[in-house]
């Protein structure tokens, strides 16, 4: 096969207009996570100028130099390598999640160029080589490589619009494989990522990375939420919104962002990032020394202000792959925000963006209550028997109610009379949408449940916070899930626990307490 690609510069304004009509720019949420814990992004290109030694240098521009495949595990099995570490200092970090991408210009196995006066010809020869959702992975103390095959998120090869890079990009859940590793932290070696070799117009790029999400409870609580997709960024921009957050209440808001692209070209500018500064909806430009303003995407992997250096080959001129950390300003954000955004643009350089996180610290009860257990979900097996961890009987103690509030619930409420009629306690048993257990060994009531939670620690934090309103909390398990039940009023009488439940759901914190009538029947 051979392609003839031609470099006019009329041409090039022509092909610039056409494609941008072709751009794609479709990005999905792959993950969230609200958690104790922080996110973790290694990795490395698998194009240089040397199979195994760094680049520093930034004088070139990308489709200037002869690509080769980095290849450093001396392996006659493998024709690409390259590694990055994890070096996580808490010794109690649990892994919650873990994903492998790996991107790549590959419109052909190998490329050649010539050089004229007004004009470079680009020949492209040899096919792809199949499955380009296939790699390995040798993980920390491991002898051998995994196989590892993943979901195709985008390929471009023969698409309109693509024919002179052809990129493609893929993924893989490798939380597994993680675990069951010897160590979590050391170095990661990932093969056989396939690419173009030699010159490609605008220049080859490939690489891979982990995005790691794990948890710790020596950690403030974080919202962790990541996308991946496909977006084509050519002299047009490209949105992407995060929500389902909720900032802390005071004090600092401490952000990062976490992304990926590929062919960004060090030599070419106009290529931004920036984020939705909420209090007056302009878009600020994001930068540091190693990413200016107007060159954002330049081909370097890095991590704030450093060039991240724990992988081999460390060169700091990745050629066209751009993975980075950074920390977001304070001042895009107002205590308690829910939402966001960040864009993608360029003016010059084009390039594909196709993975981005964010990680916030979030409200402490905002959290929690995105860990709770559904109550519907918690519910609909009704027969399991619960033990008792917390034998010490609360009683809700009084609390001023806010004058204006309004009311949750818009349908009539039953009005109470000494004597309930059947008629009126199904009204009242539903309006607190009351779920029903017998359980041996409890004493039998209704009990007005604020929280279910599946881990202790959660549980523990939201008693302290309960205590903190002034109320005593009542905890209970069940033995066969596990999953703690928190109540802050329990008695005998129905019309009493609907008083306390009227006084109780309106409140922001309880709004979503609901009744469980335990051993009754």
């Amino acid at each position: 096969m051979k392609v003839l690609l031609r470099l006019i510069l009329v041409l090039i304004a022509f092909q610039v207009s056409t494609l941008h009509a072709q751009d794609q720019a479709v990005f999905n949420n792959a993950s969230s996570h609200y958690i104790n814990g922080d996110a973790v992004l290694i990795g490395n290109n698998i194009l240089g100028a040397h199979e195994s030694k760094p680049l520093n240098d930034f004088s070139l521009l990308n489709d200037q130099i002869r690509m080769k495949y980095i290849d450093i595990d001396g392996k006659a099995s493998t024709f690409s390598s390259s590694s990055a570490s994890i070096k996580i200092k808490d010794t109690s970090a649990r892994v919650v999640s873990a994903t492998l991408y790996w991107a790549a210009v590959y419109p052909f196995a190998k490329g050649t160029k010539r050089e004229r006066t007004d004009e470079i010809i680009y020949y492209g020869s040899g096919d792809r080589k199949t499955p380009i959702t296939r790699v390995l992975l040798k993980t920390p103390g491991s002898k051998d490589y995994k196989e590892v095959d993943g979901t195709l998120l985008f390929d471009g090869f023969e698409q309109e619009g693509f024919e002179d890079s052809a990129p493609y990009f893929c993924y893989a859940d490798i939380t597994g494989l993680i675990k069951e590793s010897a160590d979590l932290n050391g170095e990661y070696m990932v093969a056989n990522v396939k690419a173009t070799e030699g010159f490609v117009s605008g220049g080859g790029a490939a690489g891979w990375f982990i995005f790691l999400v794990y948890e710790s409870e020596s950690l403030p609580p974080k919202y962790i939420s990541s996308f991946h997709g496909f977006a084509s960024i050519n002299d047009n921009a490209v949105d992407i919104g995060l929500t389902d957050f909720k900032t802390v209440e005071e004090g600092e808001i401490k952000a990062s962002l976490y992304v990926a692209a590929l062919e960004g070209d060090s030599k070419l500018y106009q290529d931004r990032m920036e984020i939705l500064k909420a209090t007056d909806s302009s878009f600020v430009f994001l930068s540091n020394k190693l990413r200016p303003v107007k060159n954002f995407f330049n081909g370097k992997i890095t991590s704030g202000e450093n060039y991240i250096t724990d992988r081999y080959p460390n060169s700091t001129n990745a050629l066209g792959f751009d993975l980075l950390k950074m920390k977001v300003p304070n001042e895009v954000f107002y205590n308690d925000q829910t939402e966001t955004k960040i864009r993608f643009s360029t003016r010059a350089d084009r390039y594909y963006a196709f993975f981005t996180a964010f990680s916030i610290e979030i409200n402490d009860i905002f959290q929690l209550s995105k860990e709770a257990i559904d109550q519907e979900v918690l519910t609909e097996t009704t027969s399991e028997e619960v033990s008792e961890i917390n034998n010490q009987k609360s009683d809700i103690v009084d609390e001023q109610i806010p004058e204006k509030v309004e009311e949750v619930e818009k349908e009539e409420e039953p009005v109470l009379t000494e004597i309930l009629s059947e008629e009126e306690k199904i009204r009242i048993e539903k309006r607190m949408r009351k779920r029903e257990m017998n359980i041996p060994g409890m004493n039998k009531g209704y009990y007005l449940i604020t929280n279910v939670f599946s881990k202790p620690s959660y549980a523990r934090r939201w008693e302290a916070f309960v205590k903190s309103k002034g109320y005593e909390p009542y905890t209970f398990v069940n033995p066969r899930n596990n999953w703690l039940y928190i109540s802050v009023y329990s008695g005998s009488d129905l019309s009493e626990t609907y008083k306390n439940y009227n006084k109780l759901v309106k409140l922001e914190y309880f709004e979503e307490i609901w009744m469980f009538k335990i051993n009754m029947d």
